[in-house]
C-alpha cells in the first residue's frame, strides 16, 4: 500500500488539492477555513469571501475525513456558515469547494505498476452521495463500466493515473472525480485504503475488468 508520508499528504485534502493543482491536474476550486482562525476572527469577512472564490452552489468538507462525514451541500451563502461548524467537528479545517455539476465516478489502481480499472458510475437516488447513500442498501445505483464514451472514458484514466503519480500512491487505491457536462473530468479526492468489500468500488471496477474478487486480492 501506500506509504506512510505519501498516505498523510492524500489523506489531508488541502494538501492532496495544493499537489494537485500545482501539477496541472484538474480539482475543484477552493477555499480553506482553518477552525482557530474562524474563533479568532470571526465568519463576518471570511464566508463572503469564500463564495466569492468559489461560487454556489458549494460543497463544504473537512480537510481530514472519510465516508462523507461532514460533508454539507450550500446553495444560499446564509447556510454556509452552519455547513462550515458542522465540517469543523470532524476536522480542524474544513474546504469550501466549487461545485461541480455532472457524473460522480471513482477510478480504481491496483498493481504494481498501477493499472487503472474501469470506472465505476455512482448513482445516488436521492442526488447526493453522503453518508447514508454509501451505506444503506439499495440507496444508490452503480453502473461499472460507468456510462461515458471513449473520449471520457480515456480522460477519466488519464486524471487518475496522474493523480496517482503526483501523489505517490501505489498497490491498491481509488481515485473519485466528477465528469462535468463539457465531459472534462474533475479529481475530487483519493483514498489510499479502499473498501475491499464484495460490494465496493474497486471490486465492481475489478469485476467490469473481468477479475473476481479473488483475482484482485492476488493481483495486490
Amino acid at each position: 500500500g501506500t506509504g506512510p508520508f505519501e498516505a498523510e499528504i492524500a489523506f489531508d485534502k488541502v494538501l492532496a488539492k495544493d499537489a494537485l493543482v500545482g501539477s496541472g491536474v484538474d480539482t475543484p476550486p477552493w477555499v480553506t477555513i482553518e477552525g482557530s482562525a474562524l474563533r479568532d476572527l470571526g465568519a463576518g469577512a471570511a464566508l463572503p469571501m469564500a463564495v466569492d472564490r468559489v461560487g454556489l452552489p458549494c460543497v463544504v468538507k473537512p480537510s481530514r475525513s472519510g465516508s462523507a462525514l461532514g460533508v454539507g451541500f450550500v446553495e444560499r451563502e446564509a447556510d454556509l456558515a452552519q455547513a462550515i461548524m458542522a465540517a469543523l467537528a470532524f476536522s480542524g479545517a474544513a474546504i469550501v469547494e466549487r461545485k461541480i455539476e455532472g457524473r460522480e465516478v471513482a477510478c480504481g489502481l491496483v498493481g504494481a505498476p498501477l493499472e487503472v480499472l474501469p470506472a465505476v458510475e455512482i448513482s445516488p437516488k436521492g442526488g447526493v452521495y453522503d453518508y447514508a447513500a454509501r451505506y444503506t442498501a439499495g440507496a444508490t445505483e452503480y453502473h461499472a463500466p460507468a456510462r461515458l464514451s471513449h473520449e471520457e472514458a480515456a480522460a477519466v484514466r488519464r486524471a487518475s493515473e496522474r493523480a496517482a503519480t503526483v501523489l505517490g500512491l501505489r498497490d491498491l487505491t481509488r481515485v473519485d472525480l466528477i465528469v462535468d457536462r463539457d465531459g472534462r473530468p474533475w479529481v475530487l479526492e483519493v483514498n489510499v485504503s479502499p473498501g475491499m468489500t464484495d460490494t465496493s468500488l474497486v471490486p465492481m471496477g475489478a469485476r467490469a475488468a473481468g477479475l473476481s474478487l479473488v483475482d484482485l486480492c492476488d493481483r495486490v
